[in-house]
């Protein structure tokens, strides 16, 4: 070797350590209350992170991070959906139940991914803004992730972008098409006030709109639709007080916002609500304060499918509620089974969006028929390997809807 070589040798050597120190030391002092997270740029690194599939012989493990608990009526229905494709699919799955409880939900995200068997997979809303924090870690953890229901707001969606974008574990997420249900709700209610004639002098029908918590953002969306419908129909429908009023997703809160608006606006034909839960309260305070005859002479409609309001619909008090986001449980089922199986859902998209079906008197039969009160029992009776495309090749697209169930299920 070169003389001058051996000479320059160890302080190139030094320069070098001394960088990669300096360069470290900034990386973790650097300011900043919203770090934004490590892109992964190129196919290469995203590979090397990513975890390893499940082999021929070993179940696929999901963990599902249920935000509620186990007597929450909406969220018991969305695992049992969960819980029977996952029966369909040989998939093994564990539920945690966080209570609606941010601090609690990270902490059984960090239980699940510091086990000593790792999932293949873990599954989360967004609740209160805990869904970037358990991305972040199960990137750490070589865990993939998928996130549905509820999705990142505009700001984290700035900082922490789309699935496989900077976040080569995080995979997919699957929605409720929100905005999607706030228009259809609203379209359905209008026609239906039309049809009784109840506009105003003006040939108006004059609506109140009640919102779910505002940060919240499926409470977003629904008022996105609600509003993109409002934008084309102001020759036939005005919102009165010009905005959706805050109902907190809450019966009694919406009866009392409800009781104060129709004070002021007694010409109100129909009541848009964000959720089935104020629906009801708006239902109970139309009837008891104002002597109205819901579905007659004041058109309610509402969002989950709640048993309450199904049976309210049955009686004709209110006109419709849509609904069926909980089978989300199992499409996340079908996605991650076929993910597994080398059957990347990414053909159709990284983020999914899910359609919520209506339910009204004229179908409300034969919902009741096939799920009725949605035990297990009915659920189960579903075999979804039928909608999975790893189980049939021939399936070109999936198939996520109400009719597709209720065809199983006649």
């Amino acid at each position: 070797m070169d003389m001058n070589l051996r000479k320059l040798l160890p302080g190139v050597c030094l320069q070098v350590i001394l960088s990669f120190f300096c360069q470290t030391v900034l990386a973790e002092t650097s300011p900043g209350s919203l770090q934004k997270p490590a892109t992964l740029q190129s196919p290469a690194l995203a590979n090397a992170v990513n975890n390893q599939m499940p082999k021929v012989s070993e179940k696929t493990r999901v963990v599902f991070l249920n935000p509620a608990t186990r007597s929450d009526f909406w969220w018991n229905t969305c695992t049992s959906f969960m819980q029977a494709a996952a029966n369909d699919l040989g998939v093994e799955l564990k539920v945690y139940y966080a209570d609606r409880s941010a601090a609690l939900m990270l902490q059984q995200a960090d239980e699940a991914l510091a086990g000593a068997v790792k999932p293949h997979f873990i599954v989360m809303q967004n609740l209160k803004k805990t869904a970037p924090q358990i991305i972040e870690r199960a990137e750490k953890s070589n865990v993939k992730a998928l996130l549905f229901n509820s999705g990142l707001d505009d700001e984290e969606s700035r900082v922490y972008g789309a699935p496989r974008e900077k976040f080569a574990n995080w995979i997919g997420q699957i929605l409720p098409d929100d905005a999607g249900a706030g228009y259809n709700l609203a379209k359905i209610i209008v026609n239906a006030a039309k049809e009784k004639k109840l506009s105003d002098t003006d040939g108006k029908v004059e609506m109140l709109a009640l919102g779910g918590t505002i940060s919240d953002s499926s409470a977003i969306e629904r008022n996105k639709g609600l509003t993109r419908f409002l934008q084309e129909h102001k020759a036939d429908v005005v919102l009165n007080r010009g905005q959706s009023l805050p109902g907190n997703w809450e019966s009694a809160k919406a009866a009392s916002v409800f009781e104060a608006a129709y004070h002021d606006f007694p010409k109100t034909a129909v009541v848009w609500n964000a959720n089935d839960n104020m629906a009801m309260g708006v239902l109970g305070k139309a009837k008891e304060k104002y002597s109205k005859s819901p579905g007659k002479d004041l058109i309610v409609g509402g969002i989950d499918w709640n048993p309450e309001n199904l049976q309210a619909v049955r009686q004709g008090e209110i006109t419709a509620t849509l609904g069926g986001h909980f089978m989300e449980g199992a499409w996340v089922i079908v996605l991650l089974n076929d993910y597994a199986k080398g059957v990347d859902f990414q053909t159709e998209g990284v983020s999914l969006k899910s359609e919520l079906g209506a339910i009204s008197k004229a179908n409300i039969d034969k919902f009741e028929r096939a799920l009725g009160d949605r035990s297990f029992e009915k659920i189960d009776k579903i075999d979804f390997s039928k909608f999975s495309k790893a189980s049939n090749p021939a399936l070109k697209a999936y198939k996520f809807n109400l009719d597709a169930i209720l065809s199983q299920l006649k």
